[in-house]
């Protein structure tokens, strides 16, 4: 069955699609006024326009209707919608706002040539790409719907991620970014609203390539990321490798932090951990040289950064391959154990004939012995004795071993039995010189997370309790707090952030206090 329409006002004949059978929907939106059609609509009643999506120059044979819009904004929107069998997409709409027909026409063909681009990608934590299209004027891609929040939504409902949660997807935007650069790749719009997390699997997904700004005439040809955590060669058309390691650096600054660059001075990162007291150096200085303004004092390579960010990572034991001796064989023989028939004309011969051996020489006459008396030897004397030596000598080895090994199982497993036995020879204790404690007066910054409730008090047990674990950070485990002088705030602890959706809100003071170090 069929149904028309008309393109450049000719009609033309397309089959009707199924999602109407299919879909479970009973409304759909028009793609230019998002307003509510039935899903048997064609067109819609609002304002007439063509409401299946990829009829007017199909680049496949699939088509769309919309069913909800996730985004809008200037430069287009996100919608959720279906194909004609009911499957649910990610359509993302941009439009073209090009006044010169010359650049409007390059954009075009950058988006084509990107778009087929991205649908050769295949990494579980990028969305396939479906479809690629214009229609009406408007140009589209089709991809998978993930569901979810990004990670500036969880930031903002959130505060202060921990350490250990964004080294968890640091890991996962680093496996993409490795990816794509080892395909020739650069994201180059790295930022916390371009991960989302998908809500069934924590999982990240890595959205948005940058296709949009093709039709920013302001910005042909350059792509500079997003102020605030672009690089600075990007301001000046350039990206390599190293830019994306800046912009996730800044990422991963932010989210550590709740510090967003878009609002401070350009590229103005103070190290993690002079603003956020829970970050270990180790993560901090790491961030700082991803964050250089030079290309080249950053990480040379996304998996150097990866191996920084996770030590543990680059420790793992390389794999070592053990060569196997290797076997002679008929070529016949040696191609079928790889798999590959024999080459033409050579027969598989089940056994090999045996090589062809020499004539023998013929044998030298010899004449026969004479026979020879062979006197007989004396029997030994004294065999029973040496057999009952080497029988003690026996004895004596597994009585040696014997004693070794319950040596060991006393020592190690200590019996009840044993234990006046052996407490002489393990509670021995070993001098050494006493430790000499020294006395001094130490100002640390302090920031923590309490409830929003939390009274005065409170607030100040939490700041003194954050106070001896970072002094024990910096001056060693054995620090000790003194017992004569308490630890005190100079000036009154200042709320920087908060209340956020958890209820948590953050101070910060500057503690002084004596302690004592070996």
């Amino acid at each position: 069955m069929t149904t028309r329409s008309r393109i450049a006002g000719v009609p033309v004949a397309f089959a009707k699609p199924t999602w109407s059978v299919m879909a479970e929907v009973s409304q759909i939106l028009c793609p230019k006024c998002h307003k509510s059609n039935l899903r048997r609509a064609r067109f819609c009643q609002h304002c007439g326009l063509d409401v299946v999506l990829n009829n007017d120059k199909p680049t496949d044979d699939r088509r769309y209707v919309i069913t909800r819009v996730i985004k809008q904004g200037g430069q287009g929107a996100v919608f959720e919608g279906i194909d004609e069998g009911g499957q649910v997409f990610a359509i993302k709409q941009m439009l073209d706002k090009f006044t010169d027909q010359k650049e409007g026409a390059e954009a075009i063909e950058r988006f084509n040539a990107e778009a087929k681009l991205l649908q050769g990608l295949s990494h579980p934590r990028i969305p396939r790409i479906y479809s690629h299209f214009t229609d009406e004027g408007c140009h589209y891609l089709t991809m998978d719907l993930v569901r979810g929040k990004d990670l500036e939504q969880i930031v903002e409902a959130r505060g202060l991620l921990s350490e250990a949660e964004v080294l968890t997807y640091a890991d996962q935007i680093c496996d993409v970014l490795v990816y794509l650069h080892g395909r020739g790749l650069i994201y180059r719009d790295m930022k916390p609203s371009n991960v989302m997390i998908e809500e069934s699997t924590g999982g990240v997904k890595l959205v948005d390539f940058g296709i949009t700004k093709l039709f920013k005439p302001a910005e042909r040809g350059t792509q500079i990321g997003t102020p605030g955590y672009a690089p600075p060669e990007q301001y000046q058309g350039m990206a390599t490798p190293e830019s994306d390691i800046f912009a996730l650096g800044a990422t991963l600054h932010h989210l550590l932090t709740g510090r967003d660059p878009s609002e401070q001075k350009p590229f103005d990162f103070p190290p993690a951990n002079s603003v956020n007291s829970s970050i270990s150096k180790r993560t901090s200085d790491v961030l700082q040289q991803a964050l250089q303004i030079a290309p080249q004092n950053r990480y040379a390579r996304m998996n150097d950064f990866w191996d920084a960010l996770r030590p543990e990572r680059a420790r793992r034991p390389a794999q070592v391959r053990v060569a196997q001796p290797t076997v002679q064989l008929p070529a016949a023989t040696a191609a079928q154990v790889a798999g590959v028939p024999a080459m033409a004309g050579t027969a598989p011969t089940p056994h090999a004939a045996p090589a062809p051996t020499r004539p023998a020489p013929p044998p030298i006459p010899v004449q026969p012995a004479m026979p020879v008396s062979t006197p007989k030897r004396p029997a030994q004397r004294g065999g029973f004795l040496a057999a009952v030596g080497m029988m003690f000598s026996w004895m004596l080895v597994f009585l040696i071993v014997a004693v070794i090994g319950m040596g060991a199982y006393v020592y190690v497993a200590r019996p009840a039995w044993a234990t006046k036995f052996i407490a002489p020879l393990i509670n021995v204790v070993p001098t050494s010189t006493p430790t000499v404690l020294v006395a001094q007066q130490v100002e640390i910054l302090v920031m923590v997370q309490v409830d929003s409730t939390a009274s005065e008090k409170e607030v100040l047990s939490a700041l003194r309790d954050r106070f001896l674990t970072m002094a024990k950070d910096q001056y060693g485990q054995n620090t000790q707090l003194s017992t004569s002088k308490s630890v005190a705030s100079i000036g009154n602890p200042e709320k920087i952030s908060g209340p956020n959706a958890a209820n948590k809100v953050i101070y910060q003071a500057r503690m002084q206090g004596e302690i004592y170090t070996p």
